[in-house]
């Protein structure tokens, strides 16, 4: 019975006051909130919350989304939207910033259109004007209470990029805002306020239409042929319901405006070139524009506003009528298209009369070197103390990085991106403390997202924080060259490479810090995983060239300055710089490792053609000169299982050269065959190694290469092999190598990981001169063998010298490789050099028969 008299009682007051369509309830909400700036005249500082503007605009928010529901084509709530330009002045209003509040608002109301609209709005003018303004009022190089939403905006900008590509350009051309120079900031400003809001001690001015009360209907001066007949072509409203001076009627508020103010067109300030828009449009856009063909001036009022960046521009504060008519209707989502009229006779006589009084937009041509805007706005952001807001603007610069556009990435590479990343690098490594111990650092593990764990615990190491902050922004750097596009990730790279490393960690090198340095250039080179950084840091490295040194003669720079300091006294300094070289082979780099090492080895200068055994300890002569034919040019990833350099027939002969080096009075493993225990963990190395390396085309097989045809040109090429020269870095190893008896325990054993990945590279060269005990060298060479000869010779000749010298060889085995509680022992050098040796023949062993089972 209730819900029947409920049901009825609706009914009848339905047929009274019939319920307000979507459009009327959406210029009633529009109204209310221009009201606002009509009624509180006298109380500038009034806060937004009391004011209902967020109420109003979420209301707005609310009709606009729920007129998409259900529906392909844009609604009348859009349309009016668009059509009388309701964006540009909240993006106004937002630059005054008045009621306080008012740009947060603003931001959030058009990135939540723009984010959830499933119509793509960017490419309108009436959109993407009032979008660059309030693009250039984001400024992170100014500290603001709403950081967090103005990168969210820029990041909604961004995403929205992503998706439509072919509106770049559009979002991202800087010269599309008018800047006029001749203006002061802080005059402009002034004026902005003044002009925008209303200041009690000025005047208001009535030419303005814009604020003129006219009883509040506000809307009414957006476009006031709004509510004309429906045979006029405009839609038709019901007005009674939302007039709150009933004495007034919509006819009176329209005799008040002058005809030919409602017939102005206008255009947005934020406008880009007419012809960049339609061409883009109609070449690869998803949305298709038919835009003017001339522009047409502004009769009304403009105000001066002056963004971020010092420049100003002409923003028309009058919103008098609509620059464009929406035709169309976007029927297809696909193919949105605006058309626009041209002035009528009357309208361009009124243009005439009033130009002498009125200042005329004119819309700034595209240049080819134009400034990516959006770009900007998001760097401005990277130093921010909020981490949050900078990892989104990491975020929206990788979007834009990474878009399949190249006059974009062209414009973005050469942008202040590149130097920006370089600098802010540099500026957090001039913030490691120089306290930091180097043993430390390698156990920073972060990542450049929200994900890393918080590195300033107490249990962390002194300086830790800082040395986190510089490798998360080195791992950003890293991953951002990885996918961005081409042309950006090399202008990245390369600025970071001649910025950072060349112009900071260079000179560096030989600071009094230096141990510090190489111990976070190592981590660097073990942290950098993209293609591009990679090759630009090989090249700092080891230098472009890829011919043999000559002796005594420095051509790359920094490889020579760090083998000088692995010969320095300092046993920190060689320590770290041989664990950056181990760092350097690890990466599989095929320009580090032919720099390094190959190229002094691919002319088998080591090896002696002449000696009488060369078919034993070698191959045989058919199987040379059948391999000679082949050009030794097989590729190792299809035919690795068949290569007689890393198998050889006499396998057994070579590891009893190593297992048999140490003489049985300095061993300390009773068992001779102990090797075995190091196979399981080189055969899981061996096999990440081949894959690592499937790809460099490395030879086959060591063959050498007849040159005898060339030796009347060449007549040194007859004494080559006299003078084999295998490279600076061999030659330290090897001298190293000779050193371990005067060594310290740990640089031996660095010394040693050095060693044993370069014997793991499937590199027949490379393979035969440091596993190949039997190859025939030439006069004069040295081999790692050799060394480790007479190593054991020193080490035999001063080791029995000290009584019980067998019970202090066990004791040093069980401390240094058994790890037994027992009490501190001075540290002996020499009895450590014997342990270290014994073991390290036997790795030797383990990847030679490794190396022989994966190649049968």
């Amino acid at each position: 019975m209730i819900s029947g008299l409920q049901v009825a009682l609706k009914n009848a007051i339905d047929v009274i006051a019939p319920p307000a369509t979507p459009l009327e309830d959406f210029t009633y909400h529009w109204k209310q909130l221009m009201n606002f700036y009509v009624n509180h005249l006298s109380d500038r500082k009034a806060s937004i919350e009391s004011s209902g503007i967020p109420r109003h605009l979420d209301r707005l928010l609310e009709i606009l989304l729920t007129e998409e529901k259900g529906e392909d084509s844009p609604g009348p709530c859009l349309e009016y939207l668009l059509q009388h330009r309701l964006l540009d002045l909240l993006a106004t209003l937002a630059g005054a910033e008045t009621p306080p509040g008012m740009r947060l608002v603003c931001l959030s109301f058009l990135r939540k259109l723009l984010g959830r609209s499933k119509h793509p709005l960017l490419h309108h003018v009436s959109v993407y004007a009032p979008v660059h303004r309030l693009i250039a009022l984001c400024n992170g190089h100014l500290a603001s209470p709403i950081e967090a939403e103005e990168i969210q905006f820029l990041l909604t900008l961004c995403f929205l990029v992503c998706k439509y590509p072919p509106l770049t350009r559009i979002v991202n051309d800087a010269s599309s805002v008018h800047r006029e120079n001749s203006v002061p900031k802080e005059d402009t400003e002034k004026i902005d306020a003044q002009r925008i809001t209303y200041v009690p001690a000025r005047k208001r001015n009535n030419s303005n239409p814009l604020f003129e009360p006219l009883n509040t209907q506000a809307v009414m001066l957006i476009n006031p042929n709004l509510f004309a007949t429906d045979s006029e072509g405009k839609l038709s409203h019901r007005p009674e319901r939302y007039a709150t001076d009933k004495n007034t009627s919509t006819q009176d508020i329209l005799d008040k405006i002058p005809k030919t103010t409602r017939n102005t067109s206008t255009r947005s300030s934020g406008s880009i070139s007419l012809k960049d828009v339609e061409s883009i449009s109609e070449s690869s856009s998803p949305v298709s524009q038919k835009l003017p063909q001339d522009p047409l001036p502004v009769t009304n009022q403009v105000v001066s506003n002056t963004n971020d960046y010092g420049s100003s521009s002409q923003v028309p504060v009058s919103m008098a009528s609509a620059s464009y008519k929406v035709e169309n209707k976007f029927q297809d989502p696909t193919n949105l298209r605006i058309d626009s009229d041209f002035a009528s006779d009357n309208n361009m006589e009124y243009m005439k009369e009033h130009s002498k009084n009125h200042t005329f937009l004119e819309v700034p041509p595209v240049t080819e070197n134009s400034k990516c805007f959006l770009v900007d706005a998001l760097i401005s952001y990277l130093n921010t103390a909020d981490n949050t807001v900078r990892v989104r603007a990491c975020e929206g610069i990788m979007v834009l990085a990474s878009l399949d556009d190249s006059a974009f990435a062209h414009a973005v590479s050469r942008s202040d991106l590149p130097t920006v990343l370089s600098k802010r690098l540099e500026a957090l490594y001039n913030s490691i403390p120089a306290h930091v111990d180097p043993n430390d650092v390698d156990e920073v593990d972060v990542t450049w997202g929200l994900d890393s764990p918080m590195w300033t615990n107490d249990n962390k190491f002194p300086g830790c924080r800082q040395v986190a902050a510089f490798f998360m922004w080195l791992d950003y750097c890293d991953q951002l060259i990885r996918e961005a596009h081409l042309e950006v990730g090399e202008a990245i790279a390369k600025t970071i490479t001649v910025s950072f490393f060349d112009k900071v960690i260079t000179p560096a090198l030989v600071d009094h810090h230096v141990v510090l340095i190489t111990a976070l250039l190592t981590k660097c080179l073990k942290e950098i995983s993209s293609p591009l950084l990679s090759t630009e840091i090989s090249h700092w490295l080891v230098g472009q060239h890829r011919d043999p040194e000559l002796p005594n003669v420095w051509t790359t720079p920094i490889l020579h300055r760090l083998i000088d300091n692995c010969c320095t006294e300092s046993n920190d300094l060689t320590l770290e710089t041989l664990k950056l070289f181990e760092e350097m082979i690890e990466k599989r780099n095929e320009h580090i490792l032919h720099c390094l090492v190959l190229t002094y080895l691919i002319t088998r200068g080591y090896y002696d053609n002449s000696a009488a055994d060369s078919a034993i300890a070698s191959w045989s002569d058919e199987e040379d000169e059948r391999e000679r034919e082949k050009k030794g040019t097989v590729d190792l990833s299809r035919e690795q299982n068949h290569s007689r350099t890393l198998a050889p027939t006499n396998i057994h002969r070579i590891i009893n050269c190593f297992l048999s080096l140490v003489p049985r009075q300095l061993q300390t493993d009773s068992d001779v065959n102990n090797y075995e225990r190091y196979m399981a963990d080189w055969e899981k190395q061996y096999s990440t190694v081949l894959t690592d390396c499937a790809l460099l085309a490395w030879p086959l097989e060591a063959v050498t290469i007849d040159d005898s045809a060339s030796s009347d040109s060449r007549p040194e090429a007859d004494h080559c092999s006299a003078r084999f020269y295998m490279g600076p870095f061999l030659t330290m190893i090897l001298d190293k190598v000779s050193n371990i008896p005067n060594q310290r325990y740990e640089i031996n054993l660095q010394l040693t990981v050095v060693i044993s990945r370069l014997a793991l590279l499937p590199h027949p060269y490379l393979h035969e001169f440091l596993l190949n005990p039997l190859l025939p060298l030439a006069p004069g060479t040295k081999s790692l063998f050799a060394c480790l000869q007479r190593v054991v010779k020193q080490l035999v000749s001063d080791v029995p010298k000290t009584q019980d010298y067998k019970h202090i060889l066990r004791s040093t085995r069980q401390r240094l490789l058994e790890n037994c509680s027992q009490e501190p022992v001075k540290e002996n050098i020499l009895y450590d050099s014997v342990i270290i040796t014994e073991e390290f023949c036997k790795e030797l062993a383990a990847i030679a028969y490794v190396k022989y089972h994966r190649s049968m």
